[in-house]
């Protein structure tokens, strides 16, 4: 698994001009869902499963552009924590969160807001609208 996780590195080095994302979602079948569709719409996606392993990625690739991470989801921070995080150490990126709780993201500084149950076709014209 870390070979493949590697040469996915790699491949994000590679791409450093390209559209690229970091899915982070702790529900494994949305998250391929989503990066699944993100994949059909021309992007380059990364996965992950929660904050810690976003900022694991972060640390060793800098072709992310957006990150787009669930508010809620168990580990040491949630999608909150994960973009503060992301705001100090790396001010370039754009975060869209997703939740089903809207008063959620109040208090955090973020691109924008994607209520669940997810609308592939908002994500995607989210995205769209990060790379123009």
């Amino acid at each position: 698994m870390a070979g493949a996780r590697e040469q996915g590195l790699q491949q994000g080095q590679e791409a450093e001009t390209s559209r690229t994302i970091l899915v982070v979602e702790d529900e494994v079948l949305v998250r391929m869902m989503i990066a699944d569709q993100l994949r059909t719409a021309g992007y380059q996606v990364f996965e992950a499963a929660n904050a810690d392993e976003a900022l694991d990625l972060l640390a060793h690739t800098t072709a992310v552009k957006v990150i787009f991470s669930d508010v809620q989801m168990p580990g040491s921070m949630d999608g909150v924590g994960l973009a503060c995080v992301v705001r100090s150490q790396y001010p370039g990126l754009r975060i869209l969160l997703g939740s089903g709780q809207f008063h959620l993201v109040d208090a955090v500084d973020h691109d924008g807001f994607i209520p669940k149950p997810y609308n592939l076709a908002s994500i995607i014209s989210h995205m769209e609208s990060f790379f123009d």
